[in-house]
């Protein structure tokens, strides 16, 4: 009796905790914007923030979640790019009014295990309605991301080098995929796909917005980013669809041909923001 009691009592104990935990989670939920895997990017979207002005892409627009204004959220996946980030919209329900979306890896497709993983039938409910479910919230991710404020509070502040000289190896190296032989059917694939979730994103009120971010110039017209480019502006020429041009792309420094120098980042964000502000007044 003495033990089936002790158990009776912490069971309801954890019970208490449990729900307490869920209820502040939910009160104050834990916000760790710039620091997110592409995992807690995604359920901070679908299960936790409402946004009215998304940008979707790769890691080339990682930079941009410095930039951006309240009520702006960035879906950004390194490896991958803007396919992920709209299926993750349109399976969510949770469209804003305006999407913005990076051109660049359009050719990369949608990561597929990533979306499978966030929504989860058997766990999507449990995330709902108990944040503790997230991947942020949960105690190991709680542990190691206050041993790495620790530690980052404790290391002394060094200024991250920008790299001024082009690393001529790595533009070399991308040079060669971006001229490679296009598998068009693949691509094609693709397209079809974008297309279903921009007509469904659309049908809701949501304005779309396409994006080139800035590559070195000898990438800029190789097969690949000249064929997508046409490709897309062919597919998406309608009213319903923006395009914000830069004519000024080759003015920007990359270290490797495709990532943005510090500076070159922060003078692009500008344009794309005022861009922005212009567009949508």
């Amino acid at each position: 009796m003495i033990t089936l009691s002790l158990i009776t009592i912490l069971s309801l104990t954890l019970i208490g905790l449990f729900i307490t935990y869920n209820v502040g989670l939910r009160m104050f939920p834990k916000v760790r914007y710039k620091s997110y895997d592409p995992i807690e990017r995604c359920e901070e979207y679908v299960y936790q923030g409402s946004y009215d002005k998304v940008f979707v892409g790769s890691g080339l627009i990682g930079e941009l979640d410095h930039y951006l204004s309240e009520g702006a959220f960035n879906l950004c996946f390194p490896y991958f790019g803007s396919c992920t980030g709209l299926e993750i919209i349109a399976l969510s329900g949770k469209v804003p009014e305006v999407v913005f979306i990076e051109t660049n890896y359009i050719f990369k497709g949608s990561d597929k295990e990533l979306v499978t993983r966030i929504f989860e039938k058997q766990w999507r409910k449990l995330r709902q309605v108990a944040p503790s479910f997230l991947k942020k919230n949960r105690p190991d991710s709680l542990i190691k991301s206050a041993v790495r404020q620790l530690s980052n509070a404790r290391r002394p502040e060094i200024t991250s080098p920008d790299f001024g000289r082009l690393n001529t190896e790595e533009l070399d190296r991308f040079y060669r995929i971006y001229n490679e032989q296009i598998d068009t059917h693949h691509f094609g694939y693709i397209l079809e796909e974008l297309e279903k979730h921009l007509e469904y994103i659309r049908a809701q009120g949501c304005q779309i917005v396409f994006f080139e971010m800035p590559v070195h110039k000898d990438l800029y017209h190789s097969k690949l980013l000249e064929y997508q480019r046409s490709t897309l502006k062919a597919l998406f020429n309608d009213k319903n669809y923006h395009w914000i041009e830069s004519g000024q792309l080759h003015d920007y420094q990359t270290i490797d041909g495709i990532h943005l120098t510090k500076e070159s980042m922060y003078r692009y964000a500008n344009f794309l923001m005022q861009n922005k502000r212009t567009l949508l007044t």
